[in-house]
């Protein structure tokens, strides 16, 4: 199973850092674990097999991770700017944990700040509906090929392999 890989992957550091996480805020942790799940269920069931390929599908996969981080959160704790401020630090330490090249790890940031904006901005719709709108944000999403030309699209997801 790809979660069990991901655990064997970590670090004995990294596991004290999630430690710290759980330990940090509990039930916000546990939640973002189930959102984690859930989204690869998503990302698998959607784009099976390849929603890991720094394609469309991978963007979509890193903006509906954050945004179910998010909204799973919400549902405990309904300061907005808080559960943005965890969905950021938990996202960002799995970008620490598992690195990638430069240009595919600038594409899952960007596209992990597209999925916590989606949220803030629809914090009431469904869970459906964050897909559905997450969805018709992939269809506009922007092929590039350098760092520079990241920054050049704020509010759309961005994507590097064309398949």
């Amino acid at each position: 199973m790809f979660a069990w890989k991901l655990i064997r992957e970590i670090r004995f550091k990294q596991f004290v850092d999630l430690l710290f996480f759980f330990f940090k805020h509990p039930i916000f942790t546990v939640l973002s674990i189930l959102a984690t799940l859930k989204t690869l269920k998503i990302a698998q069931q959607k784009f099976p097999n390849i929603h890991g390929n720094d394609n469309k599908a991978n963007a979509f996969r890193h903006a509906l991770w954050n945004a179910l981080i998010a909204r799973n959160c919400f549902k405990s704790d309904k300061d907005l700017e808080k559960v943005i401020a965890w969905t950021k630090e938990i996202t960002d330490w799995h970008e620490e944990v598992f690195i990638n090249e430069a240009l595919a790890r600038a594409m899952d940031l960007h596209n992990n700040v597209i999925g916590r904006a989606v949220f803030k901005q629809h914090s009431s719709i469904t869970e459906k509906e964050l897909i559905v709108k997450l969805e018709e944000m992939m269809q506009e999403s922007i092929w590039v090929n350098s760092l520079k030309e990241i920054d050049y699209h704020p509010e759309k997801m961005v994507y590097i392999n064309k398949d």
